[in-house]
């Protein structure tokens, strides 16, 4: 990758680790040299077990004491903890605003306490709404119409707070919708395939909603990139492959990958307030490109070849 000068035995502590982007990440900071702390999730939750850690660790993102314990001596964080599922935002948005947002806060204010100097919060494309412009850019207002997104605003507000008033350096990276290996499955792309596998078939809820789909790996290189990058003060980027692809078109290569005939179907049922529908989300991801260095390297088609050998 090109980094491992700078991240050579530097502590780096990654929250969320033992969720879907976690072990990916922590499985690259190691490759480049780094000793990993993983905070792997909260007491008694499911977590994965993420390779290459230095030290595995549980504990509430909101626990002020056990993060303090756990961002000490650490030269960067990476944050990812939280859940990432728009639709069961709606039936728990006061769970997603404590995690996300309370969570942030508690994570930021170690920082502060133990003089950790740079932060890399992973955040969603979904703070941007309805997009007005596609691709969209990072200068998008934001508009979030769903208790995850307008979380994850406030994730970011308070990353800003804390660059302007403590001199924190921080990356954001708003991320536009990752796949792989390990996704949970429940979303799309693992759907997906569990009803063509089980059916033949795919029935849908909606097949027009256009995404801009990045591997897994794509996107743990563009985290690592942000932890050895020299940036300024606060950066907001977009990882994604500025490319759109709709339901419609996933589901039909995912049927053509397998060699199965047919064509993907259309319920019509809803998981979330209809208003709360975004349409078409696909990333400019070109600030990326020029602050990191990062180019997405994986195609749609070779993504879901090796999601169906490896997910």
């Amino acid at each position: 990758m090109g980094v491992e000068p700078q991240l050579r035995g530097r502590r780096i502590l990654v929250t969320g680790a033992g969720g879907f982007l976690g072990p990916p990440v922590v499985e690259a900071l190691e490759v480049e040299g780094a000793r990993v702390v993983a905070l792997v999730g909260p007491p008694d939750a499911f977590a994965r077990s993420p390779a290459g850690a230095a030290r595995l660790a549980r504990a509430d993102i909101c626990d002020v004491r056990a993060v303090e314990e756990l961002v000490t001596g650490s030269e960067v964080v990476v944050h990812l903890a939280g859940p990432s599922s728009v639709a069961a935002s709606f039936e728990q948005p006061a769970e997603y605003a404590r995690v996300h947002v309370q969570g942030t806060a508690t994570l930021l204010e170690a920082c502060r306490a133990r003089g950790v100097p740079r932060v890399v919060h992973v955040s969603s494309a979904e703070v941007y709404g309805r997009p007005r412009t596609v691709p969209v850019p990072e200068d998008h207002p934001l508009g979030a119409r769903s208790p995850y997104g307008a979380a994850k605003i406030g994730a970011e507000k308070l990353v800003e707070a804390y660059v302007r008033a403590h001199g924190l350096t921080a990356v954001v990276l708003r991320l536009f919708s990752v796949y792989g290996p390990g996704a949970a499955p429940r979303s799309l792309i693992p759907s997906i395939v569990s009803m063509v596998r089980t059916t033949g078939e795919v029935l849908l809820r909606d097949l027009r909603p256009i995404r801009d789909y990045c591997f897994v790996s794509d996107v743990a290189r563009a985290v690592v990139l942000a932890c050895a990058a020299r940036t300024s003060a606060l950066e907001v980027l977009n990882v994604g492959t500025m490319a759109g692809t709709s339901v419609e078109e996933v589901a039909a290569l995912v049927l053509s990958e397998l060699g199965l005939p047919g064509r993907p179907r259309q319920s019509g049922a809803r998981d979330r307030p209809g208003q709360s529908e975004i349409y078409e989300l696909v990333a400019d991801n070109r600030r990326a490109g020029e602050v990191l260095g990062w180019r997405p390297e994986v195609s749609l088609r070779e993504g879901l070849r090796r999601f169906l050998r490896e997910g």
